[in-house]
């Protein structure tokens, strides 16, 4: 199947800008990610990872829409399976959720291999991820910490009910 959408080189750096893993990047490295990773497509119905499986790559949504697990919805522009992009050793990550074509999609397939690649050749780009990650640690704390002091509240809530 050819390419959906001749999508230029300025607009895959743009989606790719706008990912936090990507979002540190001088525009020369992410013309190399740009370059150097594989563009995938998929018909309508096509499934595009199985939850289970072992994921070696990252998609990043050029054109089209897909449904993730129980409905959640990604299209153009969404970065999907990135926990491969981080696995370390020779495994990747396990995929958490199936994700199947709503639509024909066009993806950029960011390889495990390449990406950790870069990083090594591009000291620079391993500083931007590592920013990105610790970002991502301290909003996840967080939210935890929130969620904490949520179900608290609600104990001492049903606690008094009972009384």
């Amino acid at each position: 199947m050819g390419y959906l959408c001749p999508m230029s080189l300025k607009s895959i750096i743009a989606l790719l800008r706008r990912h936090d893993l990507f979002a540190g990047l001088a525009d020369p490295r992410l013309e190399v990610i740009a370059f150097t990773a594989e563009r995938v497509t998929f018909a309508a119905g096509e499934l595009l990872f199985e939850a289970g499986e072992e994921g070696q790559d990252a998609l990043l949504i050029l054109t089209g829409s897909a449904l993730m697990g129980e409905g959640t919805r990604v299209e153009a522009g969404d970065l999907i399976g990135e926990a491969a992009l981080l696995a370390m050793g020779s495994e990747g990550a396990t995929r958490r959720a199936s994700v199947r074509a709503q639509s024909p999609v066009e993806a950029l397939s960011v390889s495990r291999y390449l990406f950790q690649r870069l990083m090594q050749e591009f000291p620079e780009m391993a500083g931007a991820v590592a920013g990105a990650l610790t970002r991502r640690l301290a909003q996840s704390t967080q939210e935890m910490q929130f969620l904490a002091r949520d179900m608290a509240l609600a104990q001492v809530t049903r606690t008094s009910r009972q009384r």
